[in-house]
């Protein structure tokens, strides 16, 4: 064996183990919704909240802390459709091992999965923040089940896309995801196969940057989950929007803003930035539902924890559906019409 070949397995062994190392360090395991008693995590403040700008479960959490008067500190988390795989960094899976967002840290106690969070930050809101959860049993197992109508599981996001609405929205985002992928490097992707417990994740995303969102989208698969999700979600819809007539509003269940609006309030902005609110609209009407999500929008919460938080990569992937959407053969595509 010469010293070429000596050197290039040495290097091969070299790259092994850090690539062993690396994996294991990334390493993830599922951790249970709620306060975890067993784990501390550092803290500069009371509250901090790891969220991303982008993500449907993020964003109803900090609706929820902004609705609540919960003061915290926001640490940005990417994932790869806002420029890298930060969820899965060695960071900051110590402080959320299954390597999701959002967590909230609560004098180190981390706290997981979205939907535990908003009923842990109802229960510790400070004195004087309003209730944001009914007194009677009735009407808060009411919220309870809009809340679920609105959950995406972490596990299979598609899961129950005909019982509710949030399993549509893995779908509906889609068209977002890919115009995104445009704004991320190369490089940022391929860990993905290296360290993402999900292959298939970066397999779709290098597809859609090396295809474009012109020639990913008009792929057959694509195209049937799409639709099929768009054909759910436009019957959950309807649904709420006769549940909004019957509750008299404002409000999904009457007079009192309770969590179920802040679940529903970012499964419409999915909706809306991603164009296909006004698909729904027009198809369908919704009138009920249009001057629900106008109001959503007017809460001063919806700036605090929307409006402010933006990222550019979003941002320039809207617009590019935006204009995607007035070019008839493009639109045919996206948005089936």
């Amino acid at each position: 064996m010469g010293p070429g070949t000596s050197i290039a397995l040495a290097s091969l062994s070299i790259a092994l183990c850090g690539w062993s190392i690396g994996r294991a360090r990334r390493r993830t395991h599922p951790v249970s919704g709620g306060p975890d008693d067993t784990r501390r995590v550092p803290y500069e403040q009371p509250y901090e909240l790891y969220s991303n700008s982008f993500s449907h479960c993020s964003r109803k959490v900090r609706l929820a802390l902004a609705e609540l008067g919960i003061d915290y500190a926001h640490r940005q988390i990417d994932l790869i459709e806002t420029g890298w795989y930060q969820t899965i960094s060695p960071a900051y899976l110590k402080v959320n091992p299954a390597g999701l967002v959002p967590t909230l840290v609560h004098e180190g106690r981390p706290v997981y999965e979205s939907d535990d969070i908003l009923r842990y930050a109802h229960a510790v809101a400070p004195e004087g923040a309003p209730s944001l959860v009914p007194s009677e049993p009735d009407r808060r197992a009411q919220m309870e089940r809009w809340i679920s109508f609105c959950s995406i599981s972490s596990v299979d996001g598609f899961a129950g896309m005909e019982r509710s609405a949030g399993p549509c929205i893995p779908g509906l985002t889609f068209p977002m995801f890919a115009a995104a992928i445009h704004y991320v490097p190369l490089r940022n992707i391929l860990p993905g196969f290296l360290y993402h417990p999900d292959k298939r994740r970066p397999a779709l995303f290098l597809l859609c940057k090396l295809l474009g969102l012109d020639r990913v989208i008009r792929l057959r698969p694509i195209q049937e989950r799409v639709r099929s999700s768009a054909m759910s979600m436009a019957r959950h819809l309807r649904r709420l929007d006769r549940a909004l007539i019957q509750s008299g509003g404002p409000w999904i269940l009457g007079d009192d803003y309770t969590l179920a609006d802040t679940t529903i309030s970012c499964l419409l902005l999915r909706l809306d930035e991603t164009g296909w609110l006004e698909q729904f609209y027009a198809a369908h009407g919704l009138a009920a539902l249009r001057e629900y999500y106008a109001r959503l929008r007017a809460r001063p919460s919806w700036t605090q924890a929307i409006t402010t938080m933006s990222h550019p990569v979003v941002e320039a992937a809207s617009a590019d559906l935006a204009a995607a959407r007035t070019r008839r053969d493009r639109r045919r595509s996206i948005y089936g019409s």
